[in-house]
């Protein structure tokens, strides 16, 4: 039985008899916890949801300041990327190659891109490299085989024939065997191009 229930029971004793004054003060006591206390299982309850909040609002912001940072880092390489210096697109290439270990599907359109259209070839050179880092990604071995089809210069042609070698692609034997029959083609390019199918074909 609660004090409450005890003094329910026992009220018309408590009415006719009088207390002293420090009995009194211990009555006040005990009645004001035993009218407030908070039940154990309410407490433990609250006090689990105030710690999962807080392990919430830590993750949340840990979260944010990881995307944050690499959207920035994201944003800093595409500048480089777009500039019009080629020494500066280069050196967004090396950033890139260096500092970035998972796919960034922007920065790889944005070199697919370059790999096709720009005007200087030591920057594609460079951007094939960075490409290779990601032999699996389909997008890339595509653009490679596209690239070789319509590329002019002998270097990054080279280069192309090389890392199609490197990831054995089977698709790229027939650009392959385009360039060794056009007879504009360098005869060094075209060296390199019947290595490549030979080494496919084993």
């Amino acid at each position: 039985m609660n004090l409450k229930e005890h003094l329910q029971q026992h009220r018309n004793e408590l009415d006719t008899q009088e207390m002293s004054f420090n009995a009194e003060a211990v009555f006040k006591d005990r009645l004001q916890k035993e009218m407030h206390q908070p039940k154990k299982g309410k407490v433990v309850y609250l006090r689990f949801i105030s710690v999962a909040a807080s392990i919430v609002l830590v993750t949340a912001v840990f979260f944010w300041m990881q995307i944050s940072k690499i959207s920035a880092e994201t944003k800093e390489v595409l500048a480089f990327l777009a500039d019009d210096s080629a020494g500066t697109r280069l050196e967004g290439v090396y950033k890139f190659e260096d500092e970035f270990e998972k796919e960034d599907l922007r920065i790889i359109s944005t070199l697919i891109k370059i790999l096709h259209d720009d005007a200087n070839a030591n920057v594609k050179i460079a951007t094939i490299d960075a490409l290779l880092k990601y032999p699996t990604n389909e997008k890339i071995r595509i653009s490679l085989i596209r690239a070789l089809e319509k590329e002019k210069t002998p270097l990054v042609q080279i280069k192309i024939i090389k890392s199609l070698s490197f990831l054995k692609e089977n698709r790229a034997r027939r650009p392959l065997e385009n360039i060794i029959n056009n007879k504009q083609t360098f005869p060094i390019v075209k060296s390199n191009a019947t290595l490549a199918i030979a080494q496919l074909k084993q």
